[in-house]
C-alpha cells in the first residue's frame, strides 16, 4: 500500500521469507450495513471488552476494513491465490439491537495467510518494495526533536541503518515466544508453549524504548479450546476427574479459559448418539471452533453436523476421542473415575428432564440428556495463539507518548498495535483479528507514504 501511494519502501524482516499467520479476515461491508448497524456493532465489541476499548479505533476498522479486504484479495488473486470457494462463513449477517449488520471475510482456510502474503511478495518486489530477510530490526533511530527517522537492523552479524525520511511502521507481531513478557503481562497463559515462531514482542520493545505507552491492563489473549479436537459443541464438559465445571453454552474463548483452570487444562465434551440432532437444536451456539463463533446470532450452522460426521471418526483414529457402549466404559477409555463420570451424567441427565440446569443455568434448550448409545467423549483444551495487546496508538497509527500525544515518524500495526482489544478476544465475530490487522496495515501504509497525520 505504501509503495501503491509512491513512497521507496524496505521491508526488512527477522524471517527467511514473508510471514503471516492466521486464515480469515472480517470487515463490514458499509455499502448494506447502515451508520447505525455499524454503531451498534461497534457497541456490541466494546460491550466485550469490559467497555475499555478505543471506540475511535474500532470505527476506523469498520470504515476501512472492506475497502481493504477487497485489496488484499485482489492482490492475493494476482499472486495466484483465492479464496475459499463457497465458504460459508464469507457472508453472513448479524441482527444487533434491531440491526443489520453485514459481515464480509476473506477465507484462506487449508491455505492459510503465510502462503498468501509469499505470493503477494512478488508483486509488491514489482511495485517497489525491496525487502531485506534474516534482517532483525534492533532498535528505532529518533531525531533531537523525539521523531522516528529510521531503523537499526542486523545483518550477517554487523548492525545496518535503515533511514526513513517518511516513517518506519512496526509490524512485528506479539511476544508469544518471549517468557519473561508472557510471565509479566499474562501470567495465566505462561505455561503454554508459543504455537509460532521468533513472536518476540521486537515491536513493542523498540515503541517503548522511544517514549510509546503500552494500552492498559488486562492484557488480552487469543485462545481458542482447539487443542485436541476442534468439536466441542454445548454438550456437558467434564474434566479429568468426571467433574462438570461450567455452563458449557458460553463462546469459545469462554470455554477456553474455564478448560485452562483445570487440573492438566484438559476437558471432554461428553455426548450420545443423537449428537447431530442436538447440535442443531442446540443453535445458534453451533458445535466447533468456526461455528461456534457466530452466537448468538446464527448463520448456517446446519452445516455443522455434516461436517463433523466425517472429522468425529477422525478423531477417534487420532486417539483424541473415544466411543464407549456405556458411560461406564467410556470412563476407562477417557481415564476418569466411573463411578464419578456416571453420577455427573446421571445428575445432568435430571436436569435435562426437569428442564432446568440448577447447577450452572444453561440456557434450557441446550439442555440434552446422554441416554442414547453410542457414548462419546472429545479431548479438549485450550490453545494460545497470540497475544493482543499493544503500544497505545490513535487513528493514524502513530503510538502515543505517557502524554498521550503521537510520536512523530512511527507507525504500528497488527499486534504491535493496542487499544483495539481488552480483557479477552471477542470471537464471536470471527476473523476480527485479522481483520483489524490488514486494515490497519494498509492504513499506516497509506499514512506513511502520504506523509499524513
Amino acid at each position: 500500500s505504501a509503495a501503491e501511494a509512491g513512497a521507496k519502501i524496505a521491508c526488512v524482516q527477522r524471517e527467511a521469507t514473508p510471514s503471516s499467520q492466521g486464515n480469515m479476515a472480517a470487515g463490514v461491508d458499509l455499502n448494506q450495513t447502515s451508520e447505525a448497524g455499524k454503531q451498534a456493532l461497534i457497541s456490541y465489541l466494546i460491550k466485550l471488552a469490559d467497555h475499555r476499548s478505543n471506540r475511535a479505533l474500532l470505527e476506523a476498522w469498520a470504515d476501512n476494513s472492506f475497502e481493504a479486504l477487497s485489496w488484499f484479495r485482489e492482490a492475493a488473486s494476482a499472486g495466484g491465490i483465492e479464496v475459499n470457494p463457497d465458504e460459508p462463513q464469507a457472508d453472513r449477517v448479524l441482527h444487533i439491537n434491531g440491526y443489520d449488520v453485514y459481515l464480509h471475510a476473506n477465507t484462506y482456510f487449508r491455505i492459510g495467510h503465510d502462503e498468501v502474503v509469499k505470493a503477494i511478495a512478488p508483486i509488491a518486489e514489482s511495485a517497489g518494495v525491496e525487502f531485506f530477510f534474516s534482517c532483525p530490526a534492533q532498535q528505532l533511530v529518533t531525531d533531537e526533536s523525539g521523531r522516528v527517522t529510521g531503523v537499526v537492523c542486523e545483518e550477517d552479524g554487523k548492525n545496518v541503518l535503515f533511514n526513513a525520511s517518511k516513517g518506519v511502521i512496526l509490524a512485528t507481531g506479539d511476544y508469544q515466544c518471549d517468557p519473561e513478557m508472557v510471565a509479566y503481562y499474562c501470567p495465566d497463559i505462561k505455561e503454554f508453549p508459543p504455537c509460532q515462531m521468533n513472536r518476540t514482542g521486537d515491536g513493542h520493545k523498540m515503541g517503548m524504548w522511544v517514549g510509546a505507552q503500552l494500552q492498559d491492563l488486562p492484557f488480552p489473549t487469543m485462545m481458542h479450546p482447539q487443542a485436541f479436537c476442534w468439536f466441542h459443541g454445548p454438550f456437558l464438559f467434564v474434566n479429568d476427574n468426571g467433574e462438570r465445571f461450567m455452563c458449557e453454552d458460553t463462546w469459545v474463548q469462554g470455554k477456553s479459559l474455564a478448560i485452562n483452570k483445570q487440573p492438566n487444562g484438559e476437558a471432554w465434551s461428553v455426548f450420545d448418539a443423537n449428537w447431530p440432532t442436538d447440535l442443531v437444536n442446540g443453535l445458534p451456539y453451533g458445535g466447533g471452533m468456526f461455528w461456534d463463533s457466530f452466537r448468538p446470532y446464527g448463520s448456517d450452522l446446519e452445516l455443522a453436523p455434516e461436517y463433523f460426521k466425517t472429522q468425529i471418526p477422525l478423531y477417534i483414529e487420532q486417539g483424541m476421542a473415544y466411543e464407549a457402549d456405556t458411560i461406564e466404559e467410556l470412563a476407562g477409555k477417557i481415564g476418569c473415575d466411573a463411578a464419578t463420570l456416571t453420577a455427573t451424567v446421571d445428575r445432568y441427565n435430571g436436569m435435562c428432564e426437569a428442564g432446568e440446569d440448577t447447577d450452572y443455568y444453561k440456557e434450557k434448550h441446550r439442555l440434552m440428556a446422554i441416554d442414547t448409545p453410542p457414548f462419546y467423549g472429545v479431548r479438549t483444551g485450550a490453545w494460545f495463539l497470540a497475544t493482543l495487546d499493544g503500544v497505545t496508538i490513535d487513528t493514524n497509527m502513530h503510538p502515543c507518548d505517557e502524554n498521550g500525544d503521537p510520536i512523530e515518524g512511527l507507525y504500528l500495526t497488527g499486534n504491535d498495535s493496542g487499544g483495539f482489544f481488552s480483557v479477552s478476544y471477542p470471537n464471536l465475530l470471527t476473523g476480527l483479528a485479522c481483520g483489524r490487522t490488514m486494515t490497519f496495515g494498509r492504513r499506516a501504509g497509506m499514512l506513511a507514504a502520504t506523509g499524513q497525520a
